[in-house]
């Protein structure tokens, strides 16, 4: 730097001035340079984000689609089968009617005994079943060897 005789030296030169802008425009524009650098790497992850989120979004909501139509494809076939069990009922109320019907009268007393006889003596039932099965099993032993 050239000091002019007589100057004070507080006092900076026009071309120390000059330097001193031109440095100042350097740093600016490095700054903004960086700025604009991070608004762009923002704007992109921005986008990213905003991406992922549409996608995350989009499998939420077909997934959500499925269940509601699997439910209502639930009751749909709900529907179907409590009508089918009622029309089934009732065939077989028709038909146990129809059996009754044709049944003599002698014929449902002897049956209406035996029920009778089998839900009074459950034990002498269950006794000749288990004797029953163990015949069996000493049978098919015996067929082995």
């Amino acid at each position: 730097m050239i000091r002019q005789p007589g100057s004070d030296d507080s006092t900076p030169t026009p071309e120390e001035l000059r330097a001193r802008v031109e440095g100042t425009r350097e740093e600016l524009g490095m700054e903004v340079e960086e700025a604009a650098g991070k608004t762009a790497d923002v704007k992109e992850q921005a986008q990213a984000k905003a991406a992922e989120l549409e996608e995350t979004t989009q499998a939420k909501g077909a997934e959500l689609k499925a269940q509601a139509q699997a439910q209502v494809k639930g009751a749909e076939l709900k529907g179907q089968a409590q009508t089918r069990a009622a029309g089934a009922k009732a065939q077989a109320q028709v038909k146990a009617a129809e059996v009754l019907e044709r049944t003599p009268q002698p014929m449902r007393e002897k049956a209406y005994q035996v029920g009778e006889s089998a839900r009074t003596n459950v034990k002498p039932l269950i006794g000749f079943g288990l004797a029953v099965l163990a015949v069996c099993v000493v049978v098919s032993r015996a067929g082995r060897r």
